[in-house]
């Protein structure tokens, strides 16, 4: 059933208030953009409900609900640690969503696989949250050193060049280096046709609410930088991939996909998905944050 932005029904009230508290990294600034600081600012807090945010890895304040939200790929064992104070944590299970942890076909360099292929980070958005930690972590010395790194050739260390994912025709074309990287996988190049544009969704959820966004571009990798179309907002979502949600145990998230020979194809977990700080007056945004905010229903004892 595909839906516009404002046809999404609004949240179910609930019945008590509570306090939820968000546990983020050190270095996370939640008020940039992340879509559950939009879901709990612009619908939560205004419901009644107490908003705290605790960054860090000091002892965390007590609350009704907590929610995971370290926007690394891998969440460090300090901050997993804190889903166990709560009674109850959304996400508190999910704790790496890199391409080896949650994607199920992804290409080795003696298998039989022949097709066309794509190169791609191990790490969630091109690693860059890792990255940024790194340099802040570092010193003066370690920073010259990282910033020299992307002067240097790429197959030094092991990275995608430029940044940008690679489509191949074949393994058998996949440089040497690349399959001896850590911080690179190699996974079965998926297109999804749309006439004579490409389609990718995106899956968002929270609990028993979601809604699907499908953007349509005109180059293979559809990614926001190149949409020329946004579809209206949906909830047409495949069974397998709410059964591949529920084994990996997600209570909130976005997940892409594209739809192949009638069945969908996981392209990346995101357990911290963002909207970026440019986005809370644009009206899809909102929609979507509006169809996530019901779903804190499921959490409230």
């Amino acid at each position: 059933m595909a839906m516009g932005g404002s046809a999404f029904p609004a949240p179910r009230p609930i019945d008590r208030r509570a306090t939820i508290v968000i546990l983020t990294h050190r270095h996370d600034d939640i008020r940039r953009g992340p879509t559950i600081a939009h879901v709990a600012y612009e619908h939560w807090e205004p419901a009644g409900h107490r908003i705290l945010v605790h960054r860090g890895t000091s002892a965390p304040p007590p609350a009704d609900l907590a929610i995971l939200h370290v926007a690394l790929t891998r969440v460090p064992p300090a901050y997993q640690q804190h889903a166990t104070r709560y009674p109850t944590t959304i996400n508190g299970q999910v704790s790496d969503t890199a391409k080896r942890a949650v994607c199920r076909d992804l290409v080795t360099r003696g298998d039989a696989y022949q097709g066309p292929v794509i190169i791609k980070t191990d790490l969630n958005h091109g690693g860059k949250a890792e990255e940024r930690l790194r340099w802040r972590q570092a010193g003066a010395i370690k920073r010259l050193w990282l910033g020299l790194e992307h002067r240097l050739p790429a197959s030094w260390f092991g990275r995608l060049p430029g940044r940008e994912y690679v489509i191949l025709p074949s393994k058998d074309t996949v440089p040497g280096w690349v399959w001896r990287s850590p911080h690179l996988v190699v996974q079965p190049f998926y297109a999804e046709r749309r006439g004579d544009l490409f389609a990718m969704h995106q899956w968002y959820f929270l609990g028993g609410r979601d809604c699907v966004s499908t953007f349509l571009a005109r180059e293979p990798v559809v990614k926001l930088a190149n949409v020329v179309e946004r579809l209206p907002l949906h909830d047409d979502v495949p069974e397998l991939l709410r059964r591949r949600r529920a084994e990996l145990q997600f209570d909130y998230g976005k997940f892409d996909f594209v739809m192949v020979d009638g069945k969908p194809i996981l392209l990346d977990a995101n357990h911290t998905p963002t909207e970026g700080p440019e986005y809370p007056s644009i009206p899809r945004v909102f929609a979507i944050c509006g169809a996530l905010a019901g779903g804190l229903q499921a959490f409230m004892s």
